[in-house]
């Protein structure tokens, strides 16, 4: 548990817990995915990339890339 009480979260559960955007983001970087390359992809601006991977960040209670595949779970 975290210092406030929450749990990390993790799997299905991280899943929900994020917005189909940055869902969508953060499945294309865990594959290995740079920022630019989501964002040509997802037809977004690299800033926008940034901003949805910092949310997921924030909501999966991870500080990197390195991570994300881990507190995203397998996929589906």
């Amino acid at each position: 548990m975290g210092a406030a009480g929450a749990r990390p979260w993790g799997g299905r559960r991280a899943r929900r817990g994020l917005t189909p955007g940055e869902r969508r983001v953060a499945e294309l970087v865990a594959a290995g995915l740079s920022n630019k390359q989501v964002a040509e992809q997802l037809y977004l601006s690299v800033y926008r990339v940034e901003a949805h991977l910092s949310q997921a960040y924030a909501k999966l209670g991870i500080a990197s890339r390195t991570q994300l595949a881990a507190a995203l779970g397998p996929p589906g």
